[in-house]
């Protein structure tokens, strides 16, 4: 498998394009959040509760997220799911 060129715009790819980049981010981050630093395989520290009930059904499914930005649609990193839930519950991103 090649590598991609990071970050790749979110909105556009393929899902698979995306699962790669997430392995890809992963791997680069020597397997911590991008958000917290905790190990991605760990529960991260939950700061804030989360209104599961704004998210799609399988949101919670994949532990491990790839986080974009919503304004300019590119990648960011892997991050845990909560992290990312809190990051757009609590910081609209």
């Amino acid at each position: 498998m090649s590598t991609l060129d990071l970050p790749i715009d979110y909105d556009s790819s393929e899902w698979s394009v995306r699962k790669q980049a997430r392995e890809q981010y992963m791997t680069e981050q020597k397997g911590r959040c991008k958000h917290c630093g905790v190990h991605l395989w760990l529960t991260p520290e939950e700061p804030a509760p989360i209104n599961w009930a704004l998210f799609p059904s399988g949101f919670q499914k994949h532990p491990v997220h790839l986080h974009h930005s919503h304004v300019t649609g590119l990648t960011i990193g892997a991050i845990h799911m909560y992290c990312n839930a809190w990051l757009w519950q609590y910081k609209g991103e």
